[in-house]
């Protein structure tokens, strides 16, 4: 333990020893550590496509893309989960693989590149506080831990692991060797890693603690500088902060507010973490394929229960015995249990990436264990823990890579979702449409356009520089436009029944991206434009009317026969005028069913085109569902259609051709229900 907690004596030894000597006894721990560092990138760098791009790895992406193109700098991207802006230096951090290449996988790989090196980092760190196994251990257990394996690749806003062991390292310096010029590293670093992730907060418990329990250490001019960079670093985002206090002081209150909470998740959570437990759960409903895998490291994580337990139980003893080596035993625990209390005791959402933080002080007390084992007297137990090891890192690295070809292969609903690899094939592919048609524009159908939704963020970063985008799909509701004249190019990520009958009747696919388990996948449709002639035959209830904010309804279809306590299906067609007589934003329709009597007996509002995308001569064609009540009698009824702002509800007023008030709505019908 004292050989633990020590270090070794680096003043003696190998420096007298002949170099063959030297060499002789050198090479296997070259050996080791070169099959350490292969295992790093061999499963942080295989296929970088093989990786998530949702709105939390694009909203980075895209600020790199900002930073570089359009030389734009920004203070916060995006929202983090506790309401707070989200802080920007991953994004700042991609500006380097951006300057390489446009290619995002350039960025994945560069993160997943500092991950590996953060393992060797770890390494060399461990050893110089050390000692030479437990070091070896260490690294070993970081680089085929499935979870920051798959961490890594993440181009989300997340602390940087590699940072951590830095600061790990230069806390050692001025607590254990008593150089304080290492405190120019250490406050940097936990500035950079709050502007990495706000959640960083956490190793404040940490901090004081280190500087508190070892002031005279720290009491050096060095640390008065750190601290005065680390200041300097995170004043950007402290401005936007006070900039928007009101706002900001609600939000500390509400996460704050309910007083300290008790929450052990972290405890269940760390386990997993180190061995990988629940990592095949990124398969999502395809999960039960590694059922196999999954039990293995269920293993594994009983496993590294017992071995965390008996280091962390070694280190507590020598801390309390005040043995040698207590002030390292003090480091790891400090820098363990500080931020883990934090995520026990403050609320907030706490999920398996948040435990990034815990590197690599987390892969320590399971490293010791092992060292038990392996570095036992008993030769029968060393060899028998080495093969146990070597086992261990084989199952993890195997799991790792049967997620990888999992998500290639399968379904990969409420986990994965689709990787970086298929979205890059889709825009590849209307990229080489668009330029071989000679076409600038492409309609995006089928999907809710929100600027926050996944699918819009994944196409506007790979094809928004190259291709004009309409989406067609506010609030979810689906529609589609047909061109003024010629044709048009259309992508559908998803379609109901309804918007594959209308793409089967206004166009043909012209590409096809097959996604597993989804008989849909993604299309390409080209539309075709459709006379009036030929429209007005399909709109039985015709209607003419034309609204002050410059739509025009044309006319509309009811969609089968219509009984109590059924659906009624309504198409209906508009068209954007350019003629706009009244300014406000009335860009919501409403539909309802009255009775003779103008009473209102179903109603249905929405606009699937938001009002960006109004452009003079297209037609949309949307459906509305009405559903009508069991109790309605049967007869004749008709609908009334208009437009409206949800801002105010006033509503648009239908006009005349000299531009004059008629109504605030029209109406369409009769329509018969049947008893």
């Amino acid at each position: 333990m004292a050989e633990y907690m020590g270090g070794q004596d680096m003043a003696s030894g190998p420096e007298a020893w002949p170099l063959a000597s030297r060499v002789r006894t050198a090479w296997p721990r070259y050996a080791t550590l070169a099959a350490i560092a292969a295992l790093a990138l061999f499963l942080r760098l295989l296929w970088p496509g093989t990786s998530e791009f949702k709105a939390d790895e694009i909203h980075q992406q895209a600020l790199a893309d900002q930073i570089w193109l359009d030389h734009r700098l920004a203070l916060s991207v995006s929202t983090s989960s506790a309401g707070l802006p989200e802080t920007p230096f991953i994004g700042y951090l991609l500006v380097i693989p951006r300057s390489l290449s446009a290619d995002p996988r350039a960025k994945v790989l560069f993160l997943a590149l500092l991950d590996a090196v953060a393992v060797l980092v770890t390494y060399v760190a461990v050893r110089r506080f050390t000692e030479e196994r437990l070091a070896i251990l260490a690294a070993a257990l970081y680089a085929a831990a499935p979870w920051p394996i798959v961490f890594s690749r993440e181009t989300w806003a997340q602390v940087v692991p590699l940072f951590t062991v830095l600061i790990l390292w230069a806390a050692g310096e001025v607590v254990l060797h008593r150089r304080p010029g290492a405190a120019l590293l250490f406050f940097p670093l936990l500035a950079l890693q709050v502007q990495a992730h706000v959640t960083a907060v956490v190793f404040l418990p940490a901090v004081l603690l280190t500087v508190g329990l070892f002031w005279p250490r720290w009491r050096h001019r060095w640390t008065i500088i750190g601290i005065s960079i680390g200041l300097l670093i995170l004043l950007p985002y402290a401005v936007l902060l006070v900039r928007q206090w009101p706002t900001t002081r609600a939000l500390l209150q509400q996460n704050g507010g309910h007083g300290l909470i008790f929450d052990v998740r972290v405890f269940r959570y760390a386990p997993w973490f180190v061995s990988g437990a629940t990592v095949t759960a990124l398969m999502g409903e395809s999960a039960p394929l590694l059922r196999g895998w999954e039990q293995a490291l269920q293993g594994i994580n009983w496993l590294t229960e017992g071995l965390s337990l008996w280091g962390l139980a070694a280190a507590v003893c020598v801390l309390v015995r005040r043995r040698a080596g207590w002030e390292r035993a003090a480091l790891l625990l400090i820098w363990l249990i500080g931020p883990i209390l934090a995520f026990v005791f403050v609320r907030g959402a706490l999920g398996m990436h948040y435990l990034l933080i815990l590197v690599p002080a987390i892969f320590l007390p399971a490293a010791w264990g092992w060292e038990q084992l392996v570095g036992s007297g008993r030769r029968w137990l060393a060899v028998a823990g080495a093969l146990a090891l070597a086992a261990v890192l084989l199952v993890q690295s195997g799991a790792v890579l049967a997620v990888y070809r999992g998500v290639q292969s399968n379904p990969t609903q409420n986990g994965f979702g689709w990787p970086l690899s298929f979205w890059q094939e889709v825009a590849q592919g209307v990229r080489a449409r668009t330029a071989a048609e000679g076409v600038t524009e492409v309609q995006v159908l089928g999907i809710n356009d929100g600027t926050w939704t996944a699918e819009r963020l994944a196409l506007d970063d790979l094809l928004g520089r190259q291709v004009h985008l309409r989406y067609v799909g506010q609030g979810g509701r689906p529609g589609l436009l047909l061109p003024t004249k010629g044709e048009a190019l259309a992508l559908v990520p998803a379609a109901d029944p309804l918007l594959q009958q209308a793409l089967a009747r206004y166009g043909e696919e012209v590409e096809h991206w097959a996604v597993p388990g989804n008989d849909w996948g993604v299309r390409l449709y080209r539309l075709h434009a459709r006379d009036a002639a030929a429209l007005a035959l399909e709109m039985p209830l015709s209607a003419g009317a034309t609204f002050d904010n410059g739509m025009r309804l044309l006319g509309a279809r009811v969609e089968g026969a219509l009984a109590p306590g059924q659906s009624l299906l309504l198409t209906t067609y508009w068209t954007f005028t350019g003629k706009v007589y009244n300014p406000a934003l009335t860009d919501t329709v409403f539909t309802h069913l009255v009775d003779a009597h103008g009473d209102r007996k179903a109603q249905n509002d929405g606009f699937a085109l938001s009002h960006s995308q109004w452009q003079t001569g297209d037609t949309l064609v949307q459906w509305v569902s009405l559903d009508l009540p069991a109790d309605l009698p049967a007869g004749d009824y008709w609908l009334y259609t208009g437009m409206y702002s949800w801002r105010d509800m006033s509503r648009a007023n239908v006009v005349d051709e000299n531009g004059q008030p008629q109504s605030d709505g029209v109406h369409l019908g009769p329509v018969h229900v049947s008893p």
